[in-house]
């Protein structure tokens, strides 16, 4: 018997039913939206885990036009069981999609904004004759995009429109809202961004008495302060809250979709490299994955190669210790603590907890559970690396910071320090020392040395227990490697900071002092018979390394 297609990028509900493709039934998310009442509801889920799909699925359902033929997408899913279905195709909608709005400039994104607006209002064409003179100026200007035309308002007067034209308040759905203004803060354009978008979105959302429902999907929070101003009729239901969870992938549902492709003897491995996001109180898997996964029969990182994943790239580029010993913690597959910030302000992603916020709602982190402060009310969750895929997107980011081109010479460099080879290590580390760092980098602060080196390791969590600045013996380490494997060599590292000409003393005396103060005590303690002993020296771009294995 032929298996049905997979949806491997296709978003349309209608295509989905009508081609017959493997469908996972989410249209209980209508029931829950209705039963809710609120009148504009926000859910912010992490990329490609299915919101606009949701959002093409209310379209078809609600949607006035072509009520008829739509209701039929329904027959034999879990809403048409309901009452609900006396809803659907009772309402004009307005639907519009923001997720490609990834533009360099403000003209650019400006320019962009019209042309969607535009081609929203053409596909209303058929109520242009309904409306007065002005309101079909109005309308025109939008059409033809005039210079004159109000694009602040133009999500307000269609509804107006709409609803003179059908007797019935209109529904508003907008996907990717955020994304024009993730772009245009990464791209500097900010500021002018979001004068624009809390206006558009205001007039639109706000006493807007044309409204009867509206729903915006994105993957952050942005500040009500930032955007939605005065929008007392905004509900919001992020990752953190157990309602709304239509998004993702059950454990149940994969179970039937590997079963029914044949491929449930890979469960447990598919559950390795795709499980792990928790949403409010269901544990989820990654659908973008899943399906690829299904389609190619080949475990692999299909979501995270879909984003230029710039947050990431922000984390690393802070060189912060904090950060730096946070991600040393989850790459050891443990967790880190964190007051999560549901509100994002972008003019606060210079503080460290807004970053760890961002990185937990965009899917690079999950969360196992959380703490209330009994004095502050504070909440306080324990955050995790989710998967496999995940974490070997963390990995590759770290090498491909730290290796700056030269990715096959950083593996082996850790592949010579991992066998004990210290002489090879030493020449690789010095050639890719020279092209990493420069002279103006690090100045006379150990302190960059030492995060620099960390990140250089932090690859290594599969194998070795990762601590810096720990006491062992009669002071406290720079960085010690301990073996998972107690058969394997310890690590031990030391810095020091001199001029050109006193590093090589300087190693010297690093490793002496690894020695007298017997920092090996510890891992010796713990049953590591092998201990690699590394001093280092740094001057700008040059280094001294002196080494003995014990």
């Amino acid at each position: 018997m032929d298996k049905k297609k997979l949806p491997v990028g296709i978003d349309n509900f209608k295509k989905v039913i009508e081609n017959d493709y493997y469908f996972i039934d989410k249209t209980m998310f209508i029931d829950e939206l209705l039963n809710k009442k609120s009148e504009v509801i926000l859910l912010p889920r992490p990329r490609r885990f299915g919101k606009t799909l949701n959002m093409s699925m209310l379209n078809y359902f609600f949607n006035i036009e072509d009520k008829e033929t739509n209701k039929k997408l329904f027959d034999n899913l879990s809403i048409s069981n309901t009452d609900k279905m006396k809803y659907a195709g009772e309402y004009p909608v307005i639907y519009i999609s923001l997720k490609d709005i990834k533009v360099s400039s403000w003209i650019e994104c400006f320019s962009a904004l019209k042309n969607l607006i535009s081609n929203l209002f053409q596909t209303k064409i058929y109520i242009r004759e309904s409306l007065n003179e002005i309101q079909r100026k109005n309308f025109n200007d939008i059409l033809m995009k005039s210079e004159n035309a109000d694009y602040s308002n133009a999500l307000k007067d269609l509804s107006s429109y709409l609803e003179s034209y059908y007797k019935k308040k209109v529904i508003i759905l907008i996907d990717e809202y955020d994304t024009p203004l993730v772009t245009a803060h990464s791209q500097e354009y900010y500021d002018e961004a979001i004068f624009f978008f809390r206006n558009f979105l205001s007039a639109a959302l706000k006493g807007n008495p044309y409204l009867e429902l509206s729903v915006l999907t994105g993957i952050l929070r942005v500040a009500k302060e930032s955007i939605f101003s005065g929008l007392n009729n905004l509900t919001v239901s992020t990752i953190l809250d157990s309602d709304f969870n239509y998004f993702g992938l059950t454990v149940e549902e994969v179970e039937v979709a590997l079963k029914y492709y044949e491929l449930d003897y890979e469960l447990e491995d598919v559950k390795r490299w795709y499980n792990g996001y928790t949403f409010g109180e269901k544990l989820v898997y990654n659908p973008w994955s899943l399906i690829n996964f299904i389609n190619k029969n080949a475990l692999g990182p299909y979501w995270i190669n879909t984003s230029d994943n710039a947050l990431i790239k922000q984390l690393l580029d802070k060189n912060d210790s904090k950060i730096l010993d946070d991600l040393k913690a989850v790459f050891s597959g443990n967790e880190i603590e964190e007051v999560i910030t549901e509100n994002i302000v972008f003019s606060d992603l210079e503080d460290v907890d807004t970053i760890w916020s961002l990185i937990l709602f965009s899917g690079y982190l999950t969360y196992d559970r959380f703490e209330i402060s009994d004095i502050t009310e504070a909440k306080t969750y324990f955050l995790k690396i989710p998967n496999y895929e995940v974490k070997s997107f963390f990995k590759n980011s770290f090498i491909k910071q730290y290796s700056h081109g030269k990715t096959a010479m950083y593996f082996k460099m850790l592949e010579d320090l991992y066998k004990g080879d210290i002489e090879r290590f030493q020449y690789k580390f010095k050639e890719l020392y020279l092209s990493a760092v420069s002279y103006h980098d690090g100045g006379d602060s150990e302190k960059y040395y030492h995060h620099f080196m960390l990140g250089l390791l932090l690859t290594l969590g599969d194998k070795y227990i990762i601590t810096s600045n720990r006491e062992s013996g009669y002071g406290r380490y720079d960085i010690a490697l301990e073996p998972k494997d107690k058969k394997n060599y310890g690590l031990i590292f030391e810095f020091k900071i001199g001029d050109k000409n006193s590093i090589s003393e300087k190693a010297k005396e690093a490793l002496t002092q690894i020695n007298e103060k017997k920092y090996d005590i510890s891992m010796k303690n713990n049953g590591v018979l092998k201990i690699i002993k590394i001093g280092m020296a740094f001057s700008g771009k040059d280094v001294a390394i002196e080494s003995e294995i014990d």
